[in-house]
Parts: structure tokens; sequence; C-alpha cells
């Protein structure tokens, strides 16, 4: 249970950096974009249309009424419009992956984002903490009373019988507040045949401890069956636990890799960015590192020996973000989908008709928060809306 727990404080770290702030810069990037990818298509347009009529005039001049030095001029305006076009339609490609790659750059500084939205966390350990007591047998009033009516027999009687002292060590395995034996497989089932078998040998000789041993049988029985359905759904939380910490490398990883490339100082980055307490601070950090990569993809572009080049590495930056993102909407989906599963458990459970009503009483006190859970989760974060979001977040280089 520690383990979903760390999971969840993961997770939730993440969610956070999903905030206001991230969509207004992100908005921000594209706006540039849209605007320099329209004001490139203005600049496209004029200038076919100036190469349109250069072109047409050439051909409609009649040789004997325009001078040499007239012709000259409009092929020279002419090779300059060319060769204006030719500037103008690279320009487009690198002002696609340069806004892209600022794009990037900020999604991952959203999900490094390093602030605990504790009234979520608080929900979170609630629910988990609670769910977990459902499986402390030693909470169950029919299990304790019928554990104090053995214990006096066994000090007793039992001692000096060999399955008694099994079953006494079984119990005491299961029941114990420290103990780590879950409350299924082996031990719960030599706890259950034991108890069988020493009622049928006892019959009503020992009749405090007779009566109350249906009741116990049935708290553990159903208790042991919850146990075992709801370690099923935890093991799920485990595996994306474990995903989550390889993206959490990557992410980390990728995040100081671009900062290397695009000479933007890490110590900077955690002073001005990890510990700031405001939002306008970030996203004042976030502008900075957009400039600083527009200049720095701006002096590559200038270099002979870069020039160009530069593109395929931002682009590689720009997918293995996009990756990142699509796979943490992928997890939090899963996510989603096991928190609907305990609540698909807890409503299997809240029968009063078929299990104990001091069992079920405890099921139904799940209810408020797991609801409490699903609402936090929402309104921090939409999975689906999320993955959509990634799968069109750049504009393709041509």
């Amino acid at each position: 249970m520690n383990q979903i727990k760390h999971l969840l404080l993961f997770l939730f770290l993440i969610l956070a950096g999903i905030s206001q702030a991230q969509t207004e810069i992100t908005e921000q990037i594209k706006t540039d974009r849209d605007n320099q990818l329209k004001e490139l298509n203005e600049k496209l347009k004029n200038n076919e249309e100036l190469v349109n009529r250069l072109t047409e005039k050439l051909a409609a001049t009649d040789n004997k009424t325009a001078s040499d030095k007239e012709k000259i001029e409009d092929l020279e305006k002419l090779q300059f419009a060319l060769d204006n076009r030719l500037k103008i339609l690279e320009e487009g490609p690198k002002t696609k992956i340069n806004l892209n790659g600022q794009l990037a750059f900020t999604e991952l500084l959203s999900i490094q984002r390093d602030i605990q939205p504790l009234e979520l966390f608080l929900t979170s350990q609630s629910f988990f903490d609670q769910l977990g007591s459902i499986g402390k047998i030693q909470q169950y009033k029919s299990f304790a009373a019928w554990k104090g009516e053995f214990d006096k027999w066994y000090d007793k009687e039992g001692k000096s019988d060999a399955m008694s002292s099994l079953l006494q060590n079984s119990l005491s395995l299961i029941s114990t507040s420290s103990s780590v034996v879950p409350l299924y497989g082996t031990m719960v089932n030599t706890a259950i045949s034991g108890v069988t078998s020493l009622m049928g040998s006892l019959g009503k000789k020992e009749k405090e401890l007779y009566d109350k041993t249906p009741e116990m049988l049935r708290i553990l029985t159903v208790s042991s069956q919850f146990e075992q359905q709801k370690s099923i759904i935890d093991h799920e939380w485990k595996l994306i636990n474990q995903e989550l910490e390889q993206l959490q490398k990557e992410n980390t990883q990728l995040l100081e890799e671009q900062m290397n490339y695009f000479g933007i100082d890490k110590q900077r980055f955690e002073t001005r960015y990890l510990k700031a307490t405001l939002d306008s601070e970030r996203e004042q950090f976030k502008n900075e590192c957009r400039k600083s990569i527009s200049d720095k993809l701006a002096a590559l572009d200038r270099s002979p020996e870069t020039k160009g080049k530069w593109l395929g590495q931002v682009e590689t930056y720009m997918y293995k973000v996009q990756s990142l993102r699509l796979r943490f909407g992928q997890l939090t989906t899963r996510m989603l989908a096991n928190i609907d599963q305990y609540e698909s458990l807890l409503k299997n459970y809240a029968d009063p008709g078929k299990f104990p009503v001091e069992f079920t009483s405890k099921i139904m006190a799940m209810n408020s928060p797991l609801n409490n859970l699903r609402n936090k989760f929402y309104s921090s974060f939409n999975p689906a809306k999320y993955v959509e979001d990634s799968a069109v977040m750049y504009i393709e280089r041509q």
C-alpha cells in the first residue's frame, strides 16, 4: 500500500505541473507560431504575385520598344524575387521547428515542476488508508471476541497440542497490527481449516468459543476473499508505478540534455523554476528559456558548420517529449481504470444481506473517499484530453 501512496504522490507532483500557467505558455507559443507562419505565407503570396508580373512583363516586352537597360533591370528584379522566394520557403520549416522546439522544452518544464498539491495528495492518502483498514481482521468485533475465547482455551488446554499451536501461530500472523502477511493465501486457508477442524473436535464443550465461531469464520472468509481480489488491482498499481518511475528518469535525462544543448543554466533552472513559489516566476523563466532557445538556434543557423543541421536534432527532442506526454496520458488512463475497478470491487461487497454488517459498513464508508479521490483527480487532470493534445501538439516541418 505504501507503493501506491508513493505512486500517487509522484503522479500528483506531475499533475501539478499541468496548470493554467502551462496552458497559457503553450497557447502563447502556438499563437506566435501561427502568426509567424501567417506572415511568411503573406510574404510568399506577395512574392509569387511579383514573380508573375515580372515574368509576364518580360514575355510581353517588344525588343524594339524596350531598352536594354530596362530589360536588365527587370531581369535583376526577377532574379532577386526568385532568390527571396527560396529564402521564404526555407524560413517556413525553420520557424515551425524553432517554435515547436520551444513548445517541447516548456512542456518538459511543466512535467518536471516540483509542486505538491497537498489537498489532492491528502485525499488519496485518506482513501488508501481506509481501503487498507478493510483487510485488518483484528479490527472486527466478531473476530476479536472469538480470538479472546480461543486464547483462553489455548492457554488452558491447547498448548500441548501441535496442531493447536500451528493454528495459534497462523492466527497470530494474520491478525497482529504489525503483520505483513496478506489476508489471503496459504496462511489464511490454514487458519480457516484449522478452526473448522478444532470446532469439530471440541463441539459444544467450549460453548462460548463454539457459538462465536460461525460469525468469525464468516468475517475472516469474506475479508480474505476481498483482499485477494483487491491484490489483483493493487498489482496493476505497482506496474504503473514502475513505468512512472522510468518515465520520470527519462524526463529528467531529456530535460538535462536539452538544457545543455540550448545553453540553459541548470542552476538557474533549479533556483528560478523548481524553487519558485509563484506561477508568475515560473512563467517568466519559461519565457526566458524561449528566448534562449530562439537565440541558440539562430546562432546555429548563422554558422556554416551547423546551418540547417539543428533542424533534425530539435525534431528529435520534439518527438521524444511527445512520446513522454503520450505515455503519461496512457498511464493515467490506466490509473483511472483502476479507480473504476476499486469502485466495482466495493460495490460487489456492499450488500449487508450477503455479508456481515460490520464488514459492509466499512465498505459503504469508502464511497465518500472514493468520490473525493475521483473528483480531485479529474479537477487536476484529464488523461483523454492530454493524449489528444499530445497527438497534435506540433506542426510538421513540411
